[in-house]
């Protein structure tokens, strides 16, 4: 407290705004209009989201914030892909030249090889915006990158479309979706809610016990 202002609760409020203001808007009540980034992620977890979404934490806010903000400084091109009754929305960091999609990920370690949905949504932003070549930055804080180039894909485009249709469906018949083990679960707010984490006490006197056991008279 400063005098009789809360200034924690008034920095809480104003990440809050932010968090609001950058964040991508999705259009969570209408089954009909799926984010690219939604059939990109876990599906369980973004019908989650949807449905019954757990506020995020301080730590993860600021994390977004980072992300978007850098995006909000560029173009931040929005585009849709209409599937039949389906449409499939989109947001492109920049072009290059009317001619290279690009997108940044933050991220806290270089990768070796692109991420499978990095290149998904990336490639839906081809379709999206009717080019055929883009660029994936990945981005350090302490300014580190590596750059990726991605050829429009026919068939990773039918997969993320094929996503997208699940997640819709699932939404209109109010159907938890199945889950999808990744590495992405370990830091997922929602693990409770897929995976029994019950901590085994005296956990040192297990393994004494059973390494005990296989030890040779």
């Amino acid at each position: 407290m400063l005098g009789d202002r809360n200034i924690r609760g008034m920095i809480e409020k104003a990440l809050d705004r932010l968090h609001d203001d950058l964040n991508i808007k999705i259009d969570k009540k209408n089954p009909d209009r799926i984010h690219a980034l939604e059939a990109t992620l876990c599906t369980r977890l973004s019908y989650y989201e949807r449905k019954d979404p757990i506020p995020e934490d301080n730590a993860s806010k600021i994390s977004i914030l980072l992300g978007h903000g850098i995006r909000n400084a560029l173009s931040n091109i929005n585009a849709e892909y209409k599937i039949d009754s389906l449409t499939l929305d989109t947001n492109a960091d920049m072009l290059m030249g009317e001619e290279f999609v690009v997108r940044f990920e933050i991220v806290p370690e270089l990768p070796l090889v692109p991420h499978p949905r990095h290149l998904l949504y990336l490639n839906a932003c081809l379709f999206a915006l009717h080019k055929d070549e883009g660029i994936l930055i990945y981005l350090t804080a302490d300014g580190r990158s590596v750059e990726y180039s991605v050829t429009r894909n026919n068939r990773m485009f039918e997969e993320i479309v094929r996503r997208a249709r699940v997640l819709s469906t699932l939404l209109k018949d109010n159907k938890v979706p199945i889950i999808e083990p990744s590495d992405l679960c370990m830091k997922c707010k929602y693990y409770s809610r897929c995976y029994s984490r019950e901590k085994t006490k005296e956990t040192t006197d297990l393994l004494q016990d059973i390494f005990g056991k296989l030890s040779p008279k």
